[in-house]
């Protein structure tokens, strides 16, 4: 679906074993450019990530690829 995706950091939070990461999602879809915002949010035990959700402006990217 995204091709050359990467994702930059922009604030990091941290609460004992949890751990959100506000990012933007740069990548390309199709022959499209796309940046999208999103969040990560974790949970760590022993030093392994243990629970991962990850949300994402949906909508940006369907404007984006003009399919909203």
């Amino acid at each position: 679906m995204f091709e050359g995706v990467r994702y930059e950091p922009v604030e990091t939070i941290t609460e004992e074993n949890r751990v959100a990461v506000a990012y933007m999602l740069h990548a390309t879809h199709g022959d499209v450019a796309i940046q999208i915002p999103g969040m990560f949010r974790f949970t760590v035990c022993d030093g392994l990530i243990t629970r991962r959700v990850d949300y994402f402006d949906s909508l940006t990217f369907l404007r984006q690829t003009d399919q909203a």
